[in-house]
């Protein structure tokens, strides 16, 4: 069959469809291979973040590790886990708790034991001295060595070192007997002294700088030294043995001596004179100090050598040179300990024990100084740790601090007592960062009133929101006036100007004649809610200050304001709780529970209640229309306290006489479990932002903890003298007041206020731990510990 020709316009539509085929085949391979690279890049990606969660989580277990040995790498570790992954809660609480951690750094350098340590006057500088090594300086906020040229010295060591107060000199005696002073704007150096060698000495300053007192071993006497001339200019001597430390009072004119295995004695600065009887140490302590640390260092020192065993075990031979002395900033205290494991404060104006010995290290005390502020006394010990005291009561502060190992054989705080450092025998400095906290005693105008505030079983205190009004419901049936209650302003920084002086505040006549049994503060401190035990078949009446005018009549136990203050709840008969409208703009909403509601909280926008109870769970309440949002249990006791998260999603956090305390997502249910007080959790609170929270109770000690994570926050806040009772941070998140009920009474009143420094929790968490490791990781470091991720030049701002 013959073929027909193809016309022209044949072909073209040919052409036409061919090429349609053609385009066609090519998009699909194209979208093939397009689909084909998209999935590929997608699980590359995939794979990527797999590996850098995976290596995040690596870098915070290392960070924690290190935590002790190596703290400021630490702090760069966890930076660098929150670095290299998108921002996450865990990431920021990893960062934020390095930040906590009361380990600052581990200073380097020493070739043996290190014996003594302080700070320059200003606080630059961090100077110590030790064995083969007169005398090594950093910068204190650097902690970069700092070049101190000083020439060969026959080998010898230092072993004592003191800052004139002005900061123009640093002098250090050696174990030659000579003491070297130092010019510190010219690094020039003067020697005096003969050459005769010991093992150990110590020094310290008159405060107006012109005379040095230095004691050492194997010479049984004090000496007295011009600093003008640098030629000591007198010899005092006693009977009593060979001398320790010494320490020049405040003002000049006293200068105590601590005898090694004996007493402590006070020459008068001007005359070399004695004055008054030896301080003699608690019964027994001395022998049984010595003999324990001779013990322990001898079944240490096999083990450790010369890093192990107590400062003076037998492992250094150090057990008769195991002493310390320090006079309290405004010089009424002497702290001091002459050979045992304990350390004794002493009145100086009755020369009596100020307080119980000093109890709870397991080797000698080697070392004892005051903060600049007086209220903290540190000891060192042989046992390897430094503890922190109550410097009016001598309770212990928390627990110990731990790390060096080796014993530990100098401590100074820095000038803003901010910071303590350490000096060991492990051949370390280490600096500590410390909490810092202001206590204020409260009390009432006039003498001691017969109706003051008192602590116990019905006491309350509450504290505004914002921190800046404390109110105290003091119930004791028994006392006059029991329808008054206690109310003091807290909201003015002046108020912590002059923390030895007592906080005055005001009554406020309630009732007439029956107790007050409850009450509530709005936010702002300015409107008050509290009630009375009147005729149960009339309810609670509830006496209103500072309120709308025309607010409707109120009954029940006041239990919380919302925020805005427009609403109050209140406890009302059996298991119910009620909402009152105070501007009258509403009627009230009466909310049916499962048991007696004990406390309560408002969310931040007051859409919703939660309320506790003794036994049944957290009730969670939509305020607008009654209904049961959430009903949150895990406390397996009364629950005490409640707040709301100033952030959306509603978070909730309760603290129970279970000893726990809960953080609630309320949308979900799930509750995080917060433990670690040892008595009931009466008191919560939430940083502005939300991020931190924290809880205090009846073991006298406040805990902070991370509130998306539960993570605790460093060592617990300790010094309280009594039960936690109440914690508001300031509105911008720098301070945390803890109302604290005060065991000590002495002026009468039984609460104080305490103002806890939260600054570092309220500034950026990197930031923060940057700024206390004082350097970012190295090139070699970041490939060794980050590797496959390219070098951050900006880890650390």
């Amino acid at each position: 069959m013959a073929r027909v020709p193809l016309t022209e316009q044949d072909r073209r539509r040919r052409q036409v469809v061919v090429l349609g085929v053609a385009v066609a085949v090519l998009v699909v391979l194209t979208a093939g291979l397009l689909v084909r690279a998209t999935t590929a890049t997608g699980e590359r990606e995939r794979a990527e973040a797999a590996r850098d969660a995976a290596l995040s989580r690596a870098l915070m277990a290392e960070s924690a590790s290190l935590a002790v040995t190596d703290p400021r790498t630490a702090r760069l570790l966890a930076v660098a886990a929150a670095r290299i992954v998108p921002p996450s809660p865990w990431t920021r609480a990893a960062v934020r708790a390095a930040a906590a951690r009361p380990e600052l750094a581990v200073l380097r350098g020493f070739p043996s034991d290190v014996d003594a340590v302080t700070f320059s006057p200003d606080g630059a500088y961090v100077a110590a001295s030790g064995r083969d090594d007169l005398l090594r300086v950093w910068d204190a906020r650097s902690l970069a060595p700092v070049t101190w040229p000083i020439p060969g010295d026959d080998g010898a060591s230092g072993t004592a070192l003191a800052y004139r107060p002005d900061g123009r000199e640093l002098a250090v005696a050696d174990t030659w007997g000579r003491v070297h002073f130092f010019d510190t704007a010219t690094r020039a150096r003067r020697i005096g002294g003969e050459t005769r060698k010991s093992s150990r000495s110590w020094a310290a300053y008159r405060p107006d700088g012109t005379l040095l007192a230095t004691t050492r071993t194997r010479l049984e006497e004090s000496r007295l030294w011009d600093t003008a001339a640098a030629a000591p200019v007198a010899a005092l001597r006693t009977l009593e043995g060979t001398p320790g430390p010494v320490a020049f009072s405040p003002d000049g004119t006293l200068l105590a001596v601590a005898y090694f295995g004996g007493p402590v004695r006070l020459f008068d600065a001007a005359s070399g004179l004695l004055t008054g009887d030896p301080l003699r140490p608690a019964a027994s302590e001395a022998a049984d100090g010595a003999a324990d640390g001779a013990a322990d260092g001898a079944a240490d020192g096999a083990a450790d050598g010369a890093a192990g065993g107590a400062a003076g075990g037998a492992a250094d031979g150090a057990a008769d040179e195991a002493a310390a002395l320090a006079f309290s900033p405004d010089g009424r205290l002497l702290a001091a300990s002459t050979g045992g494991a304990q350390a004794q404060l002493w009145d100086v104006a009755t020369r009596r024990p100020a307080a119980r010995p000093l109890t709870g290290h397991a080797g000698p005390v080697t070392a004892v100084a005051f903060s600049p502020d007086g209220a903290i006394l540190a000891t060192a010990s042989g046992d390897r740790t430094v503890r922190l005291w109550d410097a009016a009561t001598g309770a212990p502060l928390g627990d110990p601090l731990t790390g060096h190992i080796g014993a530990v054989t100098a401590v100074a705080f820095s000038p803003d007592g901010a910071t303590l450092a350490s000096a060991s025998a492990d051949a370390t400095v280490r600096l500590w960062r410390l909490p810092r906290a202001r206590a204020r005693l409260l009390t009432l105008p006039g003498p001691v009133p017969a109706d003051r505030p008192v602590s116990g079983p019905g006491a309350r205190a509450v504290l505004s929101a914002d921190g800046t009004r404390l109110v105290v419901q003091p119930y004791d049936a028994t006392r006059p006036g029991p329808g008054r209650l206690w109310s003091w302003n807290t909201g003015s920084v002046r108020s912590w100007d002059a923390p030895g002086k007592p906080l005055p505040g005001g009554r406020l006549a309630i009732r007439k004649d029956t107790p007050v049994d409850a009450l509530a503060l709005s936010r702002d401190g300015r409107t008050l809610a509290a009630s009375g035990l009147d005729d149960p078949a009339h309810g609670r009446d509830v006496t209103i200050r500072g309120g709308p005018a025309g607010a409707p009549p109120v009954t029940g136990r006041p239990l919380a304001f919302s925020p805005d203050g427009r609403l109050l709840a209140t406890a009302v008969s059996g298991s119910e709780a009620r909402v009152w409208t105070l501007d009258g703009s509403a009627p009230g909403r009466t909310l049916a529970g499962e048991g007696e509601p004990v406390v309560a909280a408002f969310s931040a926008d007051g859409a919703l209640l939660a309320v506790g109870t003794p036994a049944s769970p957290v009730l969670v309440w939509d305020v607008a229309t009654g209904r049961r949002r959430a009903e949150l249990t895990g406390h397996t006791g009364v629950v005490t306290a409640l707040a709301f998260a100033p952030s959306a999603p509603p978070t909730l956090v309760s603290g129970g006489a279970d000893r726990t305390a809960r953080v609630w997502d309320v949308g979900t249910g799930r509750g995080l479990l917060l433990a670690g007080h040892a008595g009931p959790v009466d008191a919560v609170a939430f940083t502005p932002d939300g991020t931190v929270l924290a809880t205090g109770g009846a073991d006298r000690t406040v805990r902070l903890w991370d509130a998306p994570t539960g993570r605790p926050l460093g060592p617990p806040l300790a010094g309280h003298r009594g039960a936690v009772a109440a914690l508001a941070f300031a509105p911008d998140g720098r301070a945390l007041l803890a109302a604290a009920t005060d065991r000590a009474d002495v002026h009468g009143d039984s609460y104080a206020l305490w103002r806890w420094d939260t600054a570092a929790l309220a500034a950026d968490p990197v930031t923060t731990a940057c700024a206390q490791a004082a350097r970012t990781l190295t090139p070699a470091e970041w490939s060794a510990r980050v590797p496959g991720r390219p070098y951050r030049r900006d880890l650390c701002p």
